[in-house]
């Protein structure tokens, strides 16, 4: 195992983030650069692993050591271009080349999701010292998070207000850290945050593709569903944007089960859209009624956790609901809560 590669990983990219700047503060003598990881074609990863090389061996003018952070990256997600065969020749002779670092440069890589089915995510493990982190947002550790953050803000939140947020930012750790620091300016980073300032500044994340709901239907996560679903309606009163994003999503999943592709990387796209272009037509631009116009990483994100058929059935139960929901919308998230009978 070398001592100056780390890897840090987990499911949840904020969490990840924070252990690794937090590794960063102790090379205090040391230059550091920051290479943004994410890649979805052959192209993009052998430009990013090159800059990343050009980094380890250039130093800074003003120190002969160096930190280097290969961050966010989706190399070891599935689907990532490191999955094809074009990738792997790319990635041996890159693991080669990190193995001889000098003494002098470390190397972080920093990566949410990963699949450690993966031979690049093993013999990472056995190259580099590894950390991963845990998916910490059950409301126990979220409410020490934000106390901790507006300590460092210089300002206190009421527990009122700290529930509000949590259910406004839909329980998304980075998506709380960032509105914290944007309360704290309001208050002139003093004094204390109400449950009336989050209800006047703090929006409500309803457009978020990777919004709760719709991530804990997919996982089957029956009691993370259902609180979901009761956060969203208490405070929006509404569900046709939930039932929209289910909808889309679900489009989605189906196409990707009927096609079967081999992977969702960017190669893989390329040649089933060859194949199936005819029946899908141009994709000049991007919609959730086809597949091959989506990003290969988002698309790589997707859980298919339901066969075809039962697929096809909630696209239909989905088309039934929102003509419940049009008739009786104060019942809206009972008609939701029931899909669950699909677990």
């Amino acid at each position: 195992m070398k001592e100056n590669i780390f890897l840090v990983f987990g499911s949840d990219d904020f969490f990840v983030d924070l252990k690794t700047k937090k590794l960063l503060e102790s090379y205090e003598a040391y230059s550091k650069e920051i290479i943004d990881g994410t890649m979805s074609t052959i192209a993009d990863m052998t430009r990013i692993l090159s800059n990343v090389m050009e980094s380890l061996r250039t130093m800074d003018f003003f120190s002969d050591k160096k930190c280097v952070w290969l961050r966010s990256t989706n190399l070891l997600s599935t689907g990532s271009p490191a999955t094809t065969e074009g990738g792997q020749a790319i990635l041996d002779a890159w693991l080669k080349t990190i193995q001889d670092l000098p003494s002098e440069v470390c190397l972080f890589i920093s990566a949410a999701p990963v699949d450690k089915r993966t031979r690049l995510f093993k013999t990472l493990q056995s190259l580099a010292s590894c950390q991963e982190m845990e998916d910490k947002k059950n409301e126990d550790y979220l409410l020490f998070l934000t106390q901790k953050l507006c300590r460092e803000q210089n300002v206190e939140i009421t527990r009122e207000a700290v529930e509000l947020l949590h259910q406004k930012m839909n329980h998304q750790p980075r998506a709380i850290a960032n509105e914290i620091a944007k309360l704290a300016c309001i208050k002139n980073f003093t004094g204390t945050i109400h449950l009336s300032d989050v209800m006047e500044a703090t929006p409500t994340l309803l457009n978020d593709e990777f919004f709760e709901p719709v991530e804990a239907f997919y996982e089957k996560d029956r009691s993370r569903y259902i609180r979901s679903l009761r956060n969203h309606f208490t405070l929006n009163k509404e569900m046709r944007s939930v039932l929209s994003m289910m909808q889309n999503r679900n489009r989605l999943l189906i196409q990707l089960a009927a096609l079967n592709l081999r992977s969702v990387s960017k190669n893989a796209l390329d040649a089933g859209y060859k194949t199936y272009e005819s029946a899908f037509g141009p994709i000049d631009t991007k919609s959730n009624f086809c597949v091959f116009t989506q990003n290969p990483w988002f698309l790589s994100r997707l859980k298919i956790s339901f066969p075809l058929k039962k697929l096809l059935e909630l696209q239909k139960t989905f088309v039934d609901i929102f003509d419940l929901i049009l008739q009786h919308p104060q019942q809206a998230c009972s008609y939701m809560e029931s899909l669950i009978r699909f677990f």
